[in-house]
């Protein structure tokens, strides 16, 4: 089992906001990342290089009202630069693909619903490379629903025995007489690794069968019928579908919601993460961006997307690969004040 080690830093150790303004179509690195967090690195391109940008279902199924929401830049440069920005600078694969393109050195960074999984960091130990990570968001682990099951709350309890196989009736937490069919998600998949090492947390899971449509993001929007149950990033329901086609239920009692999320008292708050390589050029782009995520600009940006902002822009750099995980914080609120945090040594459990 690994661990991150927390440690506090001085506020003179602080970084300042890096200059972006340099930052243009020529020299802008190449992002990839999570399906859910492909509107934040279209709109972070739109704002950096100064294009507008305008939300648009994509055609998903012949139902247009249940399409997905895409991110549609307005373009002024060129159709070469346009063709070398949304094809070589901002790469669409999944999380897993996205981390083993980072570690092969494929890519310049990373934003990802979680860090890096168990088996890319066994990948990247065998490659002799680490990561550095940190958290650029708020988000939420939602549990979904088909609109037509009566349940609209779970316990944690009655949520993990569910999972383990030992409650199979939805009569059993207050619905219908029928039989619950749980879904889960791809191996590596962010949602995966969300649910088995925040809500399972070493439980062992029932053989259920896996939600897919292609394995993407939309899976448990089609397949979850009136007896399923199946589980999202909250951004990914509430701003990307956002369709009425599955209803997100509460955990021990709290609703969830986005202003549940603000206030952290929605059980399965999760927070989305940037990554770099730990031998990226300082001077790179990819590390100003990475840098700049964290600023009170960047996390404007962030709450323009529809992801709830940090409750401070940290400067929160994560070490891992090869060598157990080092993480070393600094605070800076979103008006620029530095804060020096007055707790040491806290260990965060990362693998289970």
């Amino acid at each position: 089992m690994s661990l991150i080690s927390v440690v506090s830093c001085s506020a003179e150790e602080t970084p300042s906001a890096p200059p972006i303004s340099d930052i243009t179509i020529d020299n802008f690195p190449i992002i990839d990342g999570s399906d859910s967090t492909d509107p934040l690195r279209t709109i972070l391109m739109c704002k950096i290089l100064g294009f507008n940008y305008k939300w648009e279902r994509r055609p998903f199924t012949q139902e247009p009202g249940a399409d997905i929401k895409m991110i549609v830049p307005e373009y002024t440069c060129s159709e070469d630069e346009r063709i070398y920005l949304s094809t070589h600078c901002l790469k669409q694969s999944n999380t897993h693909m996205s981390f083993m393109n980072l570690i092969d050195d494929k890519v310049e960074m990373v934003i990802a619903a979680r860090l890096i999984s168990r088996d890319e960091k066994v990948y990247a130990e065998e490659n002799g490379v680490t990561l550095i990570g940190k958290p650029i968001a708020k988000d939420a682990l939602t549990f979904m629903v088909n609109p037509l099951n009566p349940v609209n709350n779970l316990s944690i309890s009655q949520l993990q025995r569910i999972y383990t196989g030992e409650i199979t009736n939805w009569k059993e937490v207050g619905g219908n007489d029928e039989e619950i069919n749980p879904y889960v998600r791809n191996r590596n998949s962010g949602s995966q690794e969300k649910f088995e090492t925040l809500v399972m947390d070493g439980l062992t899971i029932g053989d259920f069968p896996e939600l897919q449509v292609g394995l993407t993001m939309m899976s448990p929007y089609y397949q979850l019928e009136e007896q399923g149950i199946g589980y999202s990033p909250f951004y990914y329901y509430s701003v990307i579908v956002d369709n009425g086609s599955t209803r997100a239920i509460g955990i021990n009692g709290v609703e969830m919601t986005k202003e549940n999320i603000i206030s952290n008292t929605y059980p399965y708050t999760t927070e989305v993460y940037a990554a770099v390589r730990s031998d990226i050029d300082r001077n790179s782009t990819a590390y100003k961006l990475f840098e700049f995520l964290t600023t009170a600009e960047g996390q404007n940006i962030v709450n323009e997307s529809g992801y709830v902002p940090l409750d401070k822009a940290s400067c929160v750099r994560s070490i891992y690969g090869a060598n157990d995980i080092t993480l070393s914080t600094i605070y800076t609120d979103l008006q620029g004040i530095s804060h020096k945090t007055r707790q040491k040594g806290i260990m965060i459990k990362t693998d289970v």
